[in-house]
C-alpha cells in the first residue's frame, strides 16, 4: 500500500512539474512554433511573414497582433490586424501551432495577378515534393480519410470572423468581398458575404446533425437579381448564380467502403460556360439525391442515385475503376414520364425552340455507357428515348414540319448571315429530288450517310466509333452527324459547338423523324438544295453551275463523286485539283470506295464503274480559281 502511495504522488509530482515547465517555456514555445512558421512560408513560398506581437493571456489563449504576409518583391497579400487564438498544447510542445477557436478582427486581403502586379503566383507555383518512387500508390479511399480527417478538423474547430475584405484584381475583372461576421462552432455555423461589386448579399446558414456525421447547409441570396457567385474561373468562362441552395452531407463507412451521402437542392440555379451554351442554362428547380461509395481502387455512385429537374427524375449509377483495368461506367434510366412533364422539364437556355410545346403521350430514356481506358474500340453505348402515343399538340418557338412547304433558309459562315435563300421554285436554282442526276444523291448518300433512308435520325454504331476516336486521340476528330443532324443544325439552329446546341439538335431529329414530321425524300432535297458547295455556293443548283456550268440533271457519275468528296470542305475545293487542273491522284481511292458501296447496295451496275477514273473538267466559273492554281489558305474544318 505504502508502494502504491508512493507512485501517486510521483505522478502527481511529475505532473505539477510538467504543467509548471509549461507555464514558464509557453511563451518560448510559442515564438519557436511562431518561428517555424515563418521559415517554412520563406523558404517554401519566398514570402515574409511577420507579426507585431504574440502572448499568451490565460492558459491556452494567445493573441496575435499586427500580422503581415508579403511576397518576395510585391505587394502586400493579407493584413490581420488581431487574432484571438485557442492554442492546441500537445502539438505547442512538439513546436507546432495548432488551435482549437480562431479569432480574426479586421482582416484585409488583397490579391493582384496582373502582368504588372502578381502576389499570388508564388502561391500558386509552390509544389509538394514528389513521393518516392517506392512508395506504394495510395489509394482511393485512404485519400478521401486523409482529405475527410482534414476537413472534419476544419468543421470541429471554433471561428469567429468579423470584418474581413476580399479583392481580387486579374487583367479582366475586379472582386471585391466583405464578410462583416462569420461564426462557426460545432454545432452551427452562420455568415453574411457582401459582393461590393455587384451589391449582392448572401446569407449562410448552417448546423452538425450529427457531430462528425451528418452537416445541413443552407446559402440564400437576398437580392431579387442575384449576382455571380465571385471567385469563379473567369479565364474558362464559368459563372454561376442561385436564388437558393441546401446540402446535407452524411459521412458513414460501410465494410472497407467511405461512403458520402448528399441531399441537395436548389432554386433558380444558373450555370454558363462557353462551352454549355450561349447563355445562362437555368434549372428553376432542381435536387439531387445520391451516395458515393469509396474503396481502395473503384469511386462508385450509387444505382439509388436520383437527380430531379422540376417534373423528370433520372436515376443514375456511374463507378470508375482502376482493376483489372481503367474502366468507366455510366447508366441513367428516366423512367416513363409524361411528355409535357419532360418538356416543361429542360433546362432554360438550352432548348429555345422547344420552348413552349405541348403534346401528349410520354418518353422514356434509358442509356448506357462503359468505356475501357486501355481499349477505347472496345467501348459501349446506347442511348434510347422511347415514346408512347407521342403527338404534338402545339408547336414550341418552331414548327419543325414547315420545312414540306417553301421557305427562307439563312445560311451562315460560322456567326455571319451571308445569304438568305429561297428553298422552293421561286428560287431559279433550286432542283427537285427528281430533277437531279439520279448518281449524284446517292453519292452523297454513300458518303455522308449511308443508311439514312432507314434509320430514325441517329447510328448508334457511328457514335460509338465517334466517341472512341475522340477519347484516343484526344481532341474533337471525328463527329457521329447524320444527314438529319446537319439538316437541323442548319436550318433550325446556329452554328454553335456548344453541349445546348447538340442536345436541342438530337431531340429536334428525334421529333421529326420519330413522328414522321417530314418524309426522308423531302428531308434528303432539302438538304442538297441548302448546304454550302463551294465559297459562297448554296444548293446543288448553284454547284452543278458554278463547276460544270450545267443543270444537276446534266451530272455524270464522276461529276458527282466529286461532288459529294468536297462537302466537307466545300471553301477548299480549289485543293483537290494539281496546277494542271487535274483531280490529284489521291482522290482516285476515295472514288473507289463510293462506287464500291453503290454498287453493294445496288443504286450502281457493275459495269459503269469499269475503267472509271477520277478525272472531272471544270467548265463554270470554279475554273478561274483552279487555272493557273491559286495558293488559297485551306479553311479550318469545322468538328459538329
Amino acid at each position: 500500500m505504502k508502494y502504491l502511495k508512493g507512485i501517486g504522488v510521483s505522478i502527481v509530482v511529475i505532473c505539477v512539474i510538467l504543467v509548471a515547465g509549461f507555464f514558464l517555456f509557453r511563451g518560448r514555445l510559442l515564438q519557436v512554433a511562431l518561428g517555424r512558421i515563418e521559415a517554412r512560408m520563406l523558404d517554401r513560398y519566398h514570402a515574409s511573414l511577420t507579426v507585431s506581437s504574440a502572448a499568451f493571456t490565460g492558459l491556452s489563449h494567445v493573441v496575435v497582433q499586427g500580422i503581415t504576409l508579403i511576397p518576395e518583391g510585391q505587394d502586400t497579400l493579407a493584413r490581420i490586424e488581431e487574432a484571438d487564438v485557442d492554442v492546441a498544447i500537445l502539438p505547442l510542445l512538439r513546436g507546432r501551432a495548432d488551435f482549437d477557436g480562431l479569432q480574426v478582427r479586421g482582416a484585409d486581403i488583397r490579391i493582384y495577378h496582373t502582368s504588372e502586379r502578381d502576389n499570388i503566383s508564388p502561391f500558386r507555383r509552390a509544389q509538394t515534393p514528389a513521393a518516392s518512387g517506392d512508395e506504394a500508390v495510395v489509394s482511393f479511399r485512404e485519400r478521401w480519410m486523409g482529405l475527410q480527417s482534414r476537413l472534419l478538423k476544419i468543421l470541429g474547430t471554433n471561428l469567429l470572423a468579423d470584418d474581413i475584405r476580399i479583392t481580387y484584381q486579374d487583367t479582366l475583372r475586379r472582386e471585391e468581398v466583405l464578410i462583416p461576421h462569420f461564426f462557426m462552432t460545432q454545432r452551427d455555423l452562420t455568415g453574411v458575404l457582401i459582393d461590393e461589386v455587384h451589391h449582392d448579399t448572401m446569407v449562410l446558414a448552417g448546423r452538425v446533425i450529427r457531430k462528425k456525421k451528418e452537416y445541413e447547409l443552407e446559402v440564400k441570396h437576398m437580392s431579387r437579381d442575384t449576382a455571380y457567385l465571385p471567385f469563379l474561373d473567369a479565364d474558362r468562362g464559368l459563372r454561376c448564380r442561385f436564388g437558393y441552395l441546401k446540402a446535407d452531407v452524411k459521412f458513414d463507412e460501410k465494410g472497407d467502403d467511405a461512403i458520402i451521402a448528399v441531399n441537395a437542392a436548389a432554386r433558380d440555379f444558373h450555370l454558363h460556360h462557353w462551352r454549355l451554351a450561349n447563355d445562362d442554362v437555368v434549372l428553376p428547380d432542381a435536387s439531387f439525391s445520391g451516395a458515393l461509395r469509396i474503396a481502395d481502387d473503384a469511386i462508385e455512385l450509387d444505382s439509388s442515385s436520383t437527380v430531379r429537374l422540376t417534373h423528370a427524375q433520372c436515376g443514375l449509377f456511374a463507378r470508375y475503376d482502376l482493376k483489372p483495368d481503367t474502366t468507366f461506367t455510366l447508366h441513367v434510366r428516366m423512367a416513363e414520364t409524361p411528355a409535357d412533364s419532360f418538356f416543361q422539364s429542360l433546362p432554360q437556355g438550352m432548348f429555345g425552340t422547344l420552348r413552349g410545346i405541348s403534346c401528349t403521350g410520354s418518353l422514356r430514356y434509358d442509356l448506357d455507357f462503359l468505356i475501357h481506358t486501355n481499349n477505347p474500340d472496345s467501348l459501349l453505348f446506347n442511348s434510347a428515348l422511347t415514346k408512347k402515343d407521342l403527338q404534338i399538340i402545339h408547336y414550341g418557338e418552331e414548327n419543325y414540319a414547315r420545312i414540306n412547304g417553301d421557305f427562307i433558309y439563312d445560311a451562315y459562315d460560322k456567326d455571319r448571315l451571308v445569304r438568305r435563300i429561297t428553298i422552293g421554285p421561286e428560287n431559279p436554282f433550286f432542283t427537285r429530288l427528281d430533277q437531279m442526276s439520279p448518281y449524284l444523291p446517292q453519292a452523297v448518300l454513300q458518303a455522308e450517310d449511308p443508311f439514312f433512308m432507314h434509320h430514325r435520325g441517329f447510328l448508334q454504331e457511328s457514335f460509338r466509333e465517334s466517341i472512341a476516336k475522340n477519347y484516343k486521340e484526344h481532341r474533337f476528330a471525328r463527329g457521329g452527324s447524320t444527314i438529319s443532324m446537319q439538316l437541323v443544325k442548319n436550318v433550325f439552329l446556329s452554328r454553335d459547338k456548344t453541349i445546348s446546341r447538340k442536345a436541342e439538335e438530337a431531340l429536334i431529329v428525334y421529333l421529326i423523324e420519330n413522328l414522321g414530321l417530314v418524309p426522308k425524300e423531302r428531308m434528303l432535297e432539302v438538304y442538297l438544295n441548302a448546304i454550302e458547295w463551294g465559297p459562297n455556293v448554296y444548293g446543288i443548283g448553284e454547284a452543278a453551275h458554278f463547276y460544270f456550268n450545267k443543270r444537276p440533271a446534266q451530272l455524270t457519275l464522276q461529276e458527282s463523286l466529286f461532288l459529294a468528296s468536297i462537302i466537307p470542305r466545300p471553301k477548299s475545293f480549289a485543293w483537290q485539283f494539281d496546277k494542271q487542273g487535274q483531280l490529284r491522284f489521291s482522290l482516285s481511292n476515295y472514288f473507289k470506295i463510293l462506287t464500291e458501296r453503290m454498287v453493294i447496295r445496288n443504286v450502281l451496275a457493275p459495269a459503269d464503274t469499269i475503267g472509271l477514273k477520277a478525272e472531272v473538267t471544270l467548265s463554270g466559273p470554279a475554273k478561274r480559281l483552279v487555272m493557273p492554281a491559286d495558293s488559297l489558305a485551306q479553311d479550318t474544318i469545322e468538328d459538329d
